[in-house]
């Protein structure tokens, strides 16, 4: 579902990197700055990365308040599940 075209970046369909990289560059993920998103990443499923390796990592920096949401430190989660809502503005660590 990765909107980028830099298919060679390394932080390529990595949502944490992705959100970390750009965050310290002050700048949104391209995901999250309100372009259309194509068809078929609409209503994607959500809770395939339970297992993410990142988790804790992510966890010690997420700017979400809510604490206690199951996507919370699984970006690629949360990356779906505002975007499969359509809700705006962006994820709270892209804001």
């Amino acid at each position: 579902m990765c909107p980028r075209e830099d298919t060679q970046s390394e932080t390529y369909a990595i949502c944490c990197e992705c959100v970390r990289a750009n965050g310290a560059g002050g700048q949104q993920p391209l995901c999250m700055s309100g372009i259309d998103r194509p068809a078929q990443t609409r209503r994607l499923p959500i809770g395939q990365s339970a297992d993410c390796k990142n988790r804790e990592r992510n966890r010690d920096s997420c700017a979400c308040y809510e604490s206690s949401c199951k996507r919370y430190g699984v970006c690629c989660d949360c990356v779906r599940f505002h975007w499969g809502h359509n809700i705006w503005p962006s994820i709270a660590c892209a804001s």
